[in-house]
């Protein structure tokens, strides 16, 4: 057995040791054809690929991606791991990976892997190698249709004593973090707040699109002595699960505030679509106030869903950066990986989140996984399994002006509190006079609002509309009484319970009070208005 750097002439059988590893149905056929190959094993292209031969046969491959940015930052990042079945066996496998291990150790560097979640002989050949599990995304990338995949570290103890200790964050960014912390043996207890305030995801600024070298430009512009990076930019750009080079251009927002003739860029963010995994990968960003990378962060989810109809979106997120993490659960991000010490900011290094958005149905994956991996793929699991709940009545509050500024993650705990309930035509819903303790959303069919049971009513809500708001707000007695005319579905709820949601979460509050306040302000408008011409009429 010989251990050695590929070349472009090991092409042919890279393509058929890739065949016998992941068959014929690979999405990117180019990868099939030995001249394509031989570009990306020639190490001019910047990736190293490490071969294991025996003779004329390759029986281990593993690549060593190069880096785009992010050359500051602790992190070896492996892609392309093939490994003949009888590998694990004869030890070629293995060899291979403790060679990645001797260069990572001196180099005093982290490695990062992606494991199939299918595949228990290559989990535990990095695991027995002394990788750790910190994250499971599911639906990650696409072989012949999505699969879930596990990333594994291999720790490097010199960074992990720079890390900057993490006091705080989001319960579920929290439950995550404590579980790779187990895994590594860190000490590091964490405060869950889920009290934080988030950016807002409106602007009253202007959105453009942008290039990348545009948003390089304002970036750097932005840039002062105290400039704090909040997200973790891409180490590399490839598509796919095989992380293969593309031409796709890095897209960008930025968001500008315009006085007159003067312009100033406030915010930006990069992105770009992976069409191979079908989905948008967001890169970097930059802020110079507390408002707009919030909405720049709610456009790029928005283009996803609208223009590429992208599977999923996902951002790397620093753990030291609470406000972004906040909105992003807002938007309805989940975390689904947590990497300890990935980010070097001085002298000191930040651990690192990646948080994404699924766009399609999230089904489990029922696979046999490892001691170590089972706790941490259940709390993901757990999460998403979660956001399953409450789809319909989500896009039903989506589409109300009274939750207008919420993200999906916000609209899913404003769910929690609602309770779905049956009329028939006829049923009283409320009396004159009674308190105003709940309010309504019409969710299919009609409720008439009448003075009394012998008046004609004074207006008629139908679907997708609020009523019982006023009351509600003080708990002052109903001045009207709400019947069902029709077969009625209607959300409900109690003002205590959105009490109790608004003390927890003050931004969500603070919006929702803010549409009450407009939507009251209008109504009265239009009430004074009828009432002026009623009087013109006389």
């Amino acid at each position: 057995m010989e251990l050695r750097l590929a070349q472009p002439s090991d092409a042919p059988k890279w393509v058929e040791l890739f065949k016998l590893c992941y068959g014929n149905d690979y999405p990117y056929k180019q990868i099939y054809d030995p001249v394509y190959v031989s570009s990306i094993l020639d190490p001019a292209s910047g990736d190293q690929t490490l071969l294991v031969v025996n003779g004329d046969d390759i029986r281990a491959s593993i690549t060593l991606l190069s880096c785009d940015e992010f050359t500051n930052n602790p992190v070896i990042n492996l892609a392309r791991p093939l490994f003949h079945p009888e590998s694990y066996q004869e030890g070629s496998a293995k060899g291979l990976i403790h060679q990645l291990c001797e260069i990572a150790k001196e180099n005093k560097n982290f490695v990062v892997t992606r494991v199939p979640v299918y595949d228990a002989e290559q989990q535990g050949l990095f695991e027995d190698c002394g990788f750790k599990c910190v994250g499971y995304q599911p639906n990650k990338h696409l072989i012949n249709t999505h699969k879930g995949f596990l990333f594994y570290v291999l720790k490097n103890p010199d960074i992990i004593g720079q890390r900057m200790v993490v006091s705080g964050s989001l319960s579920q960014v929290g439950a995550l973090a404590m579980a790779v912390f187990e895994n590594f043996g860190i000490v590091n207890r964490i405060l869950i707040r889920d009290n934080i305030a988030g950016y807002p995801l409106e602007t009253e600024y202007e959105i453009v699109e942008a290039t990348g070298e545009e948003f390089q430009i304002f970036k750097l512009q932005s840039m002062t002595k105290n400039w704090m990076p909040e997200i973790s930019t891409g180490a590399n750009r490839g598509h796919g699960f095989l992380r293969l080079p593309s031409n796709t251009p890095v897209q960008a927002y930025l968001g500008r505030e315009v006085k007159g003739s003067e312009t100033k860029v406030l915010a930006g963010i990069t992105y770009f679509y992976d069409d191979i995994d079908k989905c948008i990968r967001i890169l970097d960003g930059f802020s110079n106030d507390d408002i707009t990378l919030g909405a720049l962060l709610q456009k790029v989810v928005n283009t996803a869903r609208e223009k590429y109809s992208a599977a999923y979106v996902e951002i790397d997120i620093l753990a030291i950066s609470p406000m972004l993490l906040k909105c992003a659960e807002q938007i309805g991000f989940t975390p689904v990986a947590y990497f300890p010490g990935f980010y070097r900011v001085g002298e000191h290094v930040s651990d690192v989140v990646k948080m994404v958005k699924i766009n399609v149905n999230y089904e489990p994956e029922k696979y046999q996984h490892s001691e170590q991996t089972f706790r941490i793929a259940k709390i993901i699991d757990d999460n998403f399994r979660d956001q399953k709940t409450g789809v319909a009545i989500i896009n039903l509050l989506r589409t109300l002006p009274v939750f207008r500024g919420l993200g999906d993650g916000e609209l899913r705990k404003i769910s929690k509190v609602f309770v779905q309930k049956l009329y028939r035509p006829g049923e009283i819903i409320f009396k004159q006079g009674a308190p105003g303790e709940e309010a309504y959303v019409v969710m299919r069919g009609q409720v008439d609002i009448c003075l009394s049971a012998e008046t004609k009513p004074i207006a008629s809500i139908k679907t997708g509309q609020v009523f019982g708001e006023q009351a509600f707000l003080d708990g002052s007695p109903r001045t009207a009484m709400a019947v069902a005319t029709q077969p009625s579905i209607l959300l409900i709820v109690r003002r205590d319970e959105f009490t109790r949601l608004m003390q927890r979460e003050p931004n969500l509050g603070m919006v929702i009070m803010r549409n009450i306040a407009i939507d009251l302000s209008n109504k009265l408008r239009m009430a004074n208005r009828t009432i002026m011409e009623r009087k013109q009429i006389k």
